[in-house]
This record gives structure tokens, C-alpha cells and sequence, in this order.
């Protein structure tokens, strides 16, 4: 297994540790990942929840029902604003980091774009990329069985 990843908010108060293989690289185009970013989409990784642990601070969690039914747990530094990681109900199994949140951001290769029926026109998207118009077969964010 490689070193874990690390990470953490704009100002340092929360820090995070990540080990384990990410699941899926995305960038989500989404509106709620929109309005969270202040931009085009949210880049993310779907990690192990295992091998995922909070070192320093206690983020603030924000929770809201996503279109799909799910409840969508944030977190974020309750001192800067920065949004670092979420859960969501349905597989408690993975947590997403925020790409830009990692102390080595350019570990970061995104696979899919992903909610672009959501995607602004100003967005001048990878073409190399899959499009997806909600989540990618397989990569849902579905109960597991």
C-alpha cells in the first residue's frame, strides 16, 4: 500500500489523513458542488472510509437530502469556510475529499465528469474525459448489498 495522503483547510485547524487506494477521481458538476466551490464543480475522491481519520480539529458538519434521496454530510473548518471532506448516507463504506484540500494536490487525476446535466456553459470541460449525465454505471452512490 502507498503512504497515506494528507490534507487539510485553508488555515490548518483541520487536518486529515487518508490511506487506502481512492475508489473514483471525479469532478462533479452538480449545483450543490457548484454552490459549495464557488465554481464550475467540486473535484473529488472517493476513498476507503477505513482508512480515512481526522487528525487535527473538529470540523463543523452541514447536512442536506441530495436529489437522489441521500443525505450528503459536509465538512468543513468552522474557522476559515474550507470544505474538506463528505459523506454520504447510502455508503458509509467512502469518504470524498476535496482534490484541493490535499497537501499534494497533483496526486489528483480526475477519471469522469460527472452531474453534467448541471455543468455551466463557461465550462470548458476536459473532452477527453467520460460524460456522465448523473453518476457513471457502477460508481453510484447506492446502498450496498
Amino acid at each position: 500500500m502507498s503512504e497515506p495522503m494528507t490534507g487539510g483547510c485553508l488555515c490548518g485547524a483541520i487536518r486529515y489523513e487518508a490511506a487506502g487506494e481512492p475508489v473514483f477521481a471525479l469532478l462533479c458538476h452538480c449545483r450543490d458542488c457548484q454552490r459549495q466551490s464557488g465554481s464550475a464543480y467540486g473535484a473529488g475522491l472517493r476513498l476507503p472510509a477505513a482508512g480515512f481519520r481526522v487528525t487535527a480539529g473538529d470540523p463543523k458538519l452541514y447536512l442536506k437530502a441530495a436529489d437522489s434521496g441521500n443525505t450528503i454530510s459536509r465538512a468543513f473548518c468552522g474557522d476559515c469556510g474550507t470544505m474538506v471532506f463528505l459523506r454520504v448516507s447510502a455508503r458509509p463504506d467512502l469518504v470524498a475529499i476535496r482534490a484541493g484540500t490535499l497537501d499534494d494536490p497533483s496526486v489528483f487525476r480526475p477519471e469522469a465528469d460527472i452531474f453534467v446535466r448541471s455543468a455551466q456553459p463557461w465550462d470548458h470541460m476536459d473532452p477527453d474525459l467520460p460524460k456522465h449525465g448523473t453518476y457513471p454505471p457502477g460508481k453510484a452512490y447506492e446502498p450496498q448489498r
